[in-house]
């Protein structure tokens, strides 16, 4: 899965390739901790539109980058996500914890 990082003012956007599992879940958290160590970025906005599932592996994951950018006074919302990965947020009481947004100018929107 390629992972696409973009930058709109000093905020990353992530943009899935593909579901978040195994893998894809170490190159995300390889891009990010390489963004926060090199670019000094702290928000940021995963984007789930190609993606259409999330694993254990993709959930610690994404608590992993919630508790960094927490430590680093930054921000992470979740974006596109569709019925699937929305319902594995609330079956594993993980939603409260996450913002979702239907839709990534939304998500932007409320970064501040």
């Amino acid at each position: 899965m390629a992972i696409k990082a973009e930058e709109y003012n000093n905020v990353c956007v992530l943009n899935l390739g593909g579901d978040l599992s195994g893998v894809e879940s170490d190159a995300l958290r390889k891009q990010v901790e390489e963004l926060i160590d090199h670019k000094q970025i702290v928000d940021f906005v995963v984007d789930f539109e190609r993606a259409g599932f999330v694993d254990s592996e993709g959930l610690e994951t994404l608590l992993w980058m919630k508790r960094k950018c927490d430590d680093l006074f930054g921000k992470i919302k979740l974006a596109n996500l569709d019925e699937t990965c929305l319902k594995i947020l609330e079956i594993t009481r993980l939603e409260p914890r996450f913002e979702c947004y239907a839709d990534l100018p939304t998500a932007l929107k409320n970064m501040r």
